[in-house]
């Protein structure tokens, strides 16, 4: 059992992903259409809760590091996990904007006890081997429970209504979050006893969260460049569904464009998460940026099979943004920095969420269209590639390596 006991605590990981990732993030879109119907807001309005949950998101993550070192995980996250669903169940029952509000706000603080840098932090403390293929399996959850939840969302907006949906997205958070993490889920193998799959550290004392301290440099900038790009794009898988209904890719339902772009992210974190393992955080970034750009060209001059193709490449967008931060940090910090790299990221991620989900919103109702918003995606993936290079360049100015 204590062999096994890693992959137990991925698949519990795996959960907690699919719930704060997967369901709260990446099916926030398929409410969009229904709420601005019955209660005739703008685009912009209703993202604006999406902004205010990762706002919130980054000020609780500034308070996660201190609180995991003082409290186990074992009490945190189903505590944490029984307030998101909740939250989320409380929604079906809104009918204001402010109620969605305030609702953002109390999932953002508390999320980040569901995902954020405890999900790589657990990973890297229970895999001294096959991280990378562990972090992309627990990003690749995030995927698949979008790709399933919202293709299961969209058919009760269908055939009964939104507010039915979003009560059995709330419930499915709690199943998925409380029973797994109260009775598996331990940040560190000492916990239970155990050692890390692929063995012992070598350097045992040096613990996986220390206190290392990151100076402003070239490698802040960079990861934080990185990590705004990947957002920026992955904001816009939120508005698949009503880029579906423009182009008339319909086929069942609007929300199918999502469920095929959240199968490549699932599939791409799969492949991506392994890919790692063999030619590096660097390389695999730089492939998965140029994916990116060429869906961004086949969204904007493709055919409906061409468009659909180009929504699971779009996929890749979320390898980028939850599993290569991580990686690259862990790649260009040493240890001790490591947890604060972590919360670098992170903070970027959100805060850029926060940013680009209204912001992306007011563009669409300014121009009435997506084709501008995809030609400010490709910009973003040479800005991003740009950053790839410069902070490895950071890395071998400060280390003196390669």
């Amino acid at each position: 059992m204590k062999k096994a006991y890693p992959w137990l605590i991925l698949a519990s990981c795996c959960l907690l992903q699919g719930a704060g990732l997967g369901i709260v993030s990446n099916c926030a879109g398929v409410f969009f259409v229904p709420v601005m119907e019955e209660f005739g807001c703008s685009m912009s309005a209703i993202s604006l809760h999406v902004t205010f949950n990762n706002v919130f998101q980054c000020i609780g993550t500034l308070f996660v590091a201190k609180v995991i070192r003082k409290y186990r995980v074992r009490y945190l996250i189903p505590a944490a996990g029984l307030i998101v669903g909740l939250a989320q169940i409380s929604l079906a029952f809104s009918h204001s904007l402010l109620q969605w509000y305030i609702c953002a706000v109390i999932q953002g603080f508390f999320i980040v006890y569901v995902t954020g840098i405890i999900i790589p932090l657990a990973i890297s403390n229970w895999f001294t081997e096959r991280a990378g293929f562990a972090l992309g399996m627990t990003a690749m959850s995030a995927g698949l429970a979008g790709a399933l939840m919202s293709a299961l969302f969209g058919t009760l907006i269908t055939n009964a209504s939104w507010r039915v949906a979003i009560l059995v997205s709330g419930i499915a958070i709690l199943v998925m979050t409380v029973p797994t993490s109260w009775f598996f889920m331990a940040l560190e193998p000492k916990e239970k006893g155990c050692v890390p799959f692929g063995g012992e550290k070598k350097v045992p004392e040096e613990e996986v969260h220390g206190h290392g301290r990151i100076r402003i440099d070239i490698r802040v900038i960079s990861i934080v460049m990185i990590a705004s790009c990947a957002s920026f794009s992955t904001i816009f898988n939120n508005h698949f569904p009503a880029f579906g209904q423009m182009t008339g890719v319909v086929l069942v339902a609007p929300a199918i464009l999502l469920s095929i772009n959240m199968f490549g992210n699932m599939g791409f974190k799969i492949g991506f998460g392994s890919l790692n393992d063999y030619i590096g955080a660097k390389r695999t970034t730089l492939v998965s940026f140029l994916i990116l750009g060429c869906s961004c060209f086949m969204l904007i001059y493709g055919n409906d099979l061409l468009i659909c193709i180009a929504a699971f490449m779009f996929g890749v967008n979320s390898l980028i943004a939850t599993a290569q931060g991580p990686l690259l940090a862990k790649d260009v910090w040493r240890k001790s920095e490591y947890p604060m790299a972590l919360q670098i990221v992170q903070i970027s991620v959100r805060l850029s969420y926060a940013v680009f989900s209204y912001v992306e919103g007011a563009l669409f109702d300014l121009w009435g269209r997506y084709t501008p918003l995809l030609w400010l995606q490709v910009l973003s993936v040479g800005v991003g590639v740009l950053f790839v290079f410069l902070l490895y360049a950071g890395r071998r100015k400060r280390a003196g390596i390669h």
